[in-house]
């Protein structure tokens, strides 16, 4: 659904602010109370919805992006796509919104009262390794229902994982592949550019050099260290610059504090696998290695991409381990 409408309290004519949307105003059927947080390409606010008097979570397209025809349609294209994907840990949009005459584009999402993971770990410390394994647990299941649907989130990390006062986990911004770090790239003379989508701390090696090259095994490296932060109170790979940063991830394998446990270590050194034919390649087999340690098993990369009676029925050949065989690349759709 598209709807179209101008913000209530501000001139026909007038810019929205560029200290953003001022509390009180109306905004496509929403009222704004105040604002959650600050990205790249937007602001998120949150607000009531007046037809239903219900807390909901508006974001907004902002500034020079708003103006860019292209970004602004990719905006709305791929909030439709998220909507398509229901799932309890995976932050729900509602509706999707749109002025071109102010170019003015916004999606409204549920509202999700807690805390982001960055916060959490900030203010408590480094969590214990069922907290840490458990949270895990939730996002890779929101991240086996995205894949299904052929979606790639691109940008897992602490800070668009939201974590309620009862302990469920939720993903935000499934699919928004553009709301990050749109428009910087790193020249080079005589070569092309480099161009970011992602944050690099989080961002898998081959997505930093190439965002094409994005499969859902790149969602398993930024899941992995999301993990090691959750475990650390640090992302594993630090750097003064963008580009010492990504050299550090693309070279350096993470040094691990003797307070991480022996099998989370293992966990990690498979999902952080500098080659992604070396990690675990998507959700579902990281959901199946989370329930092998949970019967106590040591984590191990799946052998093969159906079950363990479909391995025994290739009998004389040599099984093609999973990783090759399941690894997706999802290209999105313009």
């Amino acid at each position: 659904m598209i709807a179209c409408a101008a913000v209530a309290t501000l001139p026909l004519n007038t810019p929205l602010p560029t200290e953003g949307i001022p509390a009180g105003t109306e905004l496509f059927g929403y009222r704004i109370e105040g604002i959650l947080g600050k990205g790249g390409m937007g602001t998120v606010y949150k607000a009531t919805q007046l037809s239903l008097q219900r807390p909901v979570a508006v974001k907004v397209l902002g500034g020079r992006f708003a103006r860019n025809p292209t970004l602004a349609n990719d905006f709305l294209k791929e909030a439709r796509a998220t909507a398509k994907v229901t799932h309890q840990n995976l932050v729900m949009v509602h509706d999707v919104h749109a002025d071109p005459s102010r170019n003015l584009y916004a999606y409204s999402m549920e509202y999700v009262p807690g805390t982001t993971l960055t916060r959490m770990v900030t203010e408590q410390g480094p969590l214990k390794r069922q907290s840490a394994l458990h949270i895990v647990y939730q996002v890779s299941q929101a991240l086996a229902a995205a894949q299904r649907a052929e979606l790639i989130h691109r940008d897992i990390k602490p800070d668009n994982i939201l974590v309620a006062p009862n302990g469920l986990a939720k993903l935000l911004d499934l699919g928004l592949v553009r709301d990050r770090l749109e428009g910087q790239t790193v020249r080079s003379p005589g070569r092309r550019l480099l161009t970011i989508v992602g944050t690099p701390e989080w961002s898998a090696p081959e997505q930093s050099r190439n965002p094409d090259e994005a499969s859902t095994a790149s969602d398993i490296f930024a899941l992995g260290a999301t993990l090691f932060f959750m475990l650390t109170g640090q992302p594993p790979f630090s750097g003064e610059t963008v580009i010492d940063l990504i050299v550090r991830v693309c070279s350096e394998n993470p040094t691990y504090p003797a307070t991480v446990p022996r099998d989370c270590q293992q966990l990690l050194e498979l999902m952080l696998a500098k080659d992604p034919d070396e990690r675990i390649p998507d959700a579902e087999g990281l959901i199946k290695v989370l329930e092998d340690m949970a019967k106590g098993k040591a984590p191990r990369l799946p052998d093969e991409t159906g079950s363990d009676e479909l391995a025994k029925s290739g009998a004389g050949r040599t099984p093609v381990p999973a990783r090759r065989r399941r690894l997706r690349r999802f290209r999105y759709r313009r």
